[in-house]
């Protein structure tokens, strides 16, 4: 009889799972200024402004005497990088960009709106490329970095890139092809048939 109520309780017994538990985002803040109230996380306020950023994953930063703040993309949160690379806000000349890998060229300042993103200058001018948010989805921390081609005032950014001594062109996915014959560009991207479906975003880094 003995045996048999602990083959029982052993078949109820609930079963411990290895799942880590759920981390919850820190709570938002309310911040009054101005006789207003403002809501948000990394909230910055200055003499005449206060602005939050929407997401824990945002920044705020004040600059050129104005809060700015910026929420990277839902895909950047859902695949952040192995790096910790984090977003920023940078001015040059009173323009304020922000984003990830932010760059200030030549009077210019610009920013990727991912972590997996690239910026290059050509021929005076600041260019940032993000690869499609698909391609993300598909490698995430290991989403193959793009790379950025000049010829002459011509510039692209993206994959397998070919050029010509005045033209310059580059698939848009790792996966995807460029061919150069005699002079003409082809260039080809596979649909993504990857879907990921997210239950949670990672905890926010700080």
């Amino acid at each position: 009889m003995l045996s048999l109520l602990s083959a029982l309780w052993l078949a109820t017994a609930p079963v411990a799972t290895s799942e880590p538990p759920v981390v919850r985002p820190p709570p938002p803040e309310c911040v009054f200024s101005q006789g207003r109230s403002v809501c948000g996380y990394q909230c910055k306020r200055t003499a005449t402004e206060v602005a939050c950023a929407r997401t824990p994953y945002g920044i705020c930063e004040v600059l050129v005497g104005g809060v700015h703040c910026w929420d990277p993309p839902l895909v950047a949160i859902q695949h952040p990088p192995a790096t910790g690379a984090k977003p920023e806000c940078k001015e040059l000349r009173g323009q304020v960009a922000c984003g990830y890998n932010c760059r200030q060229f030549n009077g210019e300042v610009a920013c990727n709106r991912t972590p997996y993103g690239v910026c290059s200058t050509n021929f005076n001018k600041l260019t940032c490329w993000d690869p499609p948010d698909a391609v993300i989805h598909q490698y995430g921390a290991q989403t193959p970095a793009p790379r950025c081609l000049n010829a002459s005032e011509a510039l692209a950014c993206g994959y397998d890139c070919k050029a010509t001594r005045t033209e310059v062109q580059c698939a848009s996915t790792p996966d995807g092809v460029c061919r150069l014959d005699n002079q003409r560009f082809s260039c080809f991207d596979p649909p993504s048939l990857l879907h990921c479906d997210h239950s949670a975003p990672p905890p926010p880094r700080h």
